[in-house]
């Protein structure tokens, strides 16, 4: 009877360690957690206050370089001697510093942003990759007739930063510059609408013979259109320029252009479908025709 007591008082103090021990680890493992919540949260908290200052202004200020670039951008996109000499400039500034560029003549958007960007003591190979991706941006955001010096902040913000447009660009997008090729070659190849003159184009016929000039005109509501202002690219005795405005109606030409060669092209696929279609109904239709008859050619040889 004694020995049965003490090995029911042996198991009542066993259960009663076990769970003592078992609520122990329950406390360390809480405690342990706790801690990693707390840690976790503090910094959180550390990265939320880098995000909402130093990250947002250090975009803000890097988004406000490409803006400032823009507007040197816009001064050199016309094909003047000044505008040669200020690519030939940048370039060998550029390869002074041993900055590579993968083409003989790099695009006025590669130079401004290798020069702007590039830091100086620090081995190129290193920066290139951070480089590039400014410039495939820089260069997509000149090449949307949308995007300008006063919102390409905004635009890069808008669509996810600087790496989230760098990946989804690709690196042979069409650049403004060939745009606006394209866009002369294009509006010279069109059929002629319309012929007109002012006092204006008749005092530059002979020193702007063939340059695109813009006329801006109101839609009037027999369809005719009203010609108010002439724009050229540059005109004696004034420092406002044109040529902004007639780079962009010339991208217009090439993006209007290449809308209408991309629908006629839909067009012509699905009516050859269409036909390939047709064609192949009529020769299942042919091939499910049933052979004539004995009878019938019987009937056919009798008339």
């Amino acid at each position: 009877m004694t020995q049965k007591i003490e090995k029911n008082l042996n198991i009542t103090f066993t259960n009663r360690g076990e769970k003592s021990m078992k609520k122990e680890n329950e406390n360390i493992i809480k405690k342990e957690v706790n801690s990693f919540q707390n840690e976790i949260q503090s910094i959180k908290s550390i990265a939320t206050d880098w995000y909402n200052i130093e990250y947002t202004n250090s975009n803000t200020k890097l988004y406000s370089v490409f803006a400032k670039l823009y507007k040197l951008y816009e001064t050199c996109t016309s094909t003047t001697d000044a505008n040669t000499q200020k690519a030939n400039w940048l370039k060998k500034q550029c390869e002074n510093k041993e900055v590579k560029f993968s083409k003989k003549k790099p695009t006025i958007q590669n130079l401004l942003i290798n020069f702007a960007f590039f830091v100086e003591g620090l081995d190129y190979a290193k920066q290139q990759k951070r480089i590039s991706s400014y410039v495939r941006v820089f260069t997509t955001a000149t090449a949307i007739d949308d995007v300008r010096a006063n919102n390409i902040a905004s635009w890069i913000a808008d669509n996810g930063g600087i790496e989230n447009i760098r990946q989804k660009t690709s690196p042979s997008a069409t650049t403004k510059e060939m745009r606006i090729k394209e866009g002369n070659s294009f509006l010279n190849r069109f059929e002629t609408i319309a012929s007109v003159s002012n006092n204006k184009t008749i005092e530059y016929a002979n020193e702007k013979t063939n340059e695109v000039v813009l006329l801006v005109g109101i839609l009037q509501a027999d369809g005719s259109v009203a010609i108010k202002h002439t724009i050229f690219k540059e005109e004696n005795g004034s420092t406002i320029k044109g040529s902004t405005a007639i780079n962009t109606a010339l991208c217009n030409v090439y993006s209007k252009t290449k809308e209408e060669e991309k629908a006629a092209a839909k067009k012509i696929k699905a009516e050859t479908e269409a036909k390939n279609k047709a064609k192949t109904s009529n020769v299942i239709i042919a091939k499910a025709k049933p052979e004539t008859s004995i009878t019938e050619i019987e009937l056919k040889k009798a008339s």
